[in-house]
């Protein structure tokens, strides 16, 4: 033992005994770390006796004699105000809430009768003047005890949560096209292709058939057309004249029946899509705050979890490196409900909070935003409240505490005032506001009709440049064959003047040799001549 202890036990207090310590400052602060570490052998019990009890001059440490009976006694009680857990009615002079319904449970099961008063600083402050016999307040069971309190039996657990302003619906790029699977996209487009090239080989048997026969100015004769009318026909609207042929008038009945069907499926999954559309946030977990650095993480400094972002795993540690300028920088006051719910929508902050104490806040802003919490825990810890080692009675209350345990009332009580929100986090993780249609769902069906109206433009544009470059052409050919045309014409038409002429003066040279001595005859072959 190093000369830890003199030989020497004195009574303290009847029925108490206590070991004198040495006057070392260094060794009291190990005992004091550390109770329950030392024992006194009882010659007559023969076995071992706990002391506990550090005396409040640090002179001594000493046993605690305990009762088994507390009916008609008056406990003196401090109380720590935590939501869910402990909720002060100064009107009553009574608590409940999680931890404040387990100590009436006692009270009442017990027979003795509470005095509460409010809690010091420090839980040590407050428990080691030996005036207080309890401390109620939800104390994570993470470090080891000291010689003025103890913890009792666990109580519940608890773990923490990372909670993110939403930044809205969920919004991918391809919203439309996710709607259908790529196998259903596929089959719809094996299906047009296959109901428009059975059209089109109905079409080509019946004109084999018939050789008159035609439907539609002979348009379904080519796979383009037939496969626009059925394209239409399943995206809902409907064929553009009825056909004469029966086998014609089943085929496309069917694909309108099945357009009709996927074009429901279609825009009701559409329709479920934006409004039941999960949230998107910015962080995933808390590696994403250290690693992106684009939100500050707001925490309480007295939380038990604090003492996971420390150099040494305390709470007045120093934060650590990455940490350090990330945390509670301008965040609001987390101990003060009131104030960080009117500062609680700010955007770049991040909240790590225990459920059951951050949803009660948060449903007083939750109309000026949308908080998600990140599906992740953190710092799972079993709550309990404390015990003053010099109090008689715990031993007995601790044994009371496991009949409740056993009997189910722990489980009750979690149910009634933490599990309704706090392990129901679907509600909060998965929790679907309606959102309305936004610029960015119909995105690229907007560019896609832009860059399709931009194509068609372009294509009438040259069309119209080729139509002009071919009528200049034609209508230059035109006009030179047009002048040949006239040259050929008038120089036949000269050409039969001249022969005309010249069968003209040759007859009537002939005529006049011949017969000028017949004027009758004459006058009519000058009648026939003008004829010709």
């Amino acid at each position: 033992m190093k000369h830890l202890f003199l030989s020497v036990i004195l009574p303290c207090v009847v029925g108490q005994m206590c070991l004198r310590l040495l006057q070392n400052s260094q060794e009291t602060k190990i005992i004091r770390s550390k109770p329950g570490h030392v024992w006194r052998w009882n010659a007559i019990t023969e076995e071992f006796e706990q002391l506990e009890v550090l005396k409040w001059n640090n002179t001594a440490f000493c046993s605690v004699n305990a009762i088994n009976d507390m009916r008609g006694k008056t406990l003196v009680v401090a109380m720590d105000f935590k939501n869910r857990y402990i909720i002060i009615d100064a009107n009553k002079n009574e608590v409940t809430g999680l931890i404040g319904d387990t100590w009436t449970a006692l009270e009442e099961a017990l027979k003795f009768k509470t005095i509460y008063r409010r809690a010091r600083q420090s839980a040590t402050a407050t428990l080691m003047n030996g005036d207080t016999h309890a401390l109620l307040s939800a104390k994570a069971m993470y470090s080891y005890t000291s010689s003025y309190y103890t913890y009792s039996v666990p109580l519940t657990t608890i773990s923490y949560a990372l909670f993110v302003r939403s930044e809205g619906a969920i919004i991918t790029k391809w919203w439309y096209i996710n709607i259908f699977s790529h196998g259903l996209w596929l089959a719809s487009l094996i299906s047009v292709i296959c109901i428009a090239l059975s059209i089109m080989g109905i079409y080509r048997v019946k004109k084999l058939i018939y050789v008159n026969y035609k439907e539609f100015n002979d348009e379904l004769s080519t796979l383009s057309f037939n496969f626009l009318y059925v394209l239409g026909g399943m995206t809902g609207q409907g064929f553009e004249k009825i056909p004469t042929s029966w086998p014609f008038r089943l085929t496309i009945l069917s694909f309108l029946v099945m357009g009709m069907l996927l074009s429901c499926g279609f825009c009701s999954a559409l329709t479920s899509c934006l409004t039941s559309k999960g949230n998107s946030v910015p962080l995933a977990n808390l590696e994403d705050v250290a690693m992106k650095r684009t939100h500050t993480l707001c925490i309480r400094t007295d939380s038990s979890a604090y003492r996971y972002f420390t150099v040494d795993g305390s709470e007045e540690g120093d934060l650590q490196a990455i940490w350090k300028g990330l945390m509670n920088d301008d965040c609001p006051d987390m101990k003060d409900s009131a104030t960080l719910a009117s500062k609680l929508c700010r955007p770049g902050f991040v909240y790590l909070e225990a459920p059951a104490i951050f949803l009660p806040i948060y449903h007083k802003a939750e109309h000026n935003c949308h908080m998600i919490q990140l599906p992740d825990t953190y710092c799972p810890l079993k709550l309990a409240f404390l015990h003053a080692r010099v109090a008689q009675h715990r031993r007995l209350i601790d044994s009371y505490l496991m009949r409740m345990r056993s009997a189910g009332i722990f489980r009750y009580l979690e149910k009634k005032w933490i599990s309704e929100e706090a392990y129901s986090r679907s509600n909060y993780l998965q929790s679907s506001n309606f959102q309305p249609v936004e610029y960015v769902h119909i995105h690229l069906t907007i560019c896609f009709f832009s860059m399709m109206v931009i194509i068609s433009v372009f294509i009438c544009i040259l069309e119209n440049v080729w139509y002009n470059l071919q009528w200049k052409k034609k209508n230059s050919n035109s006009i030179l064959l047009e002048i040949c045309v006239n040259n050929l014409s008038v120089t036949k038409a000269r050409h039969k003047a001249r022969s005309r002429s010249k069968r003209s003066r040759k007859l009537n040279s002939i005529l006049l040799s011949r017969n000028m001595k017949n004027p009758t005859f004459l006058q009519n072959v000058t009648v026939q001549i003008n004829r010709w």
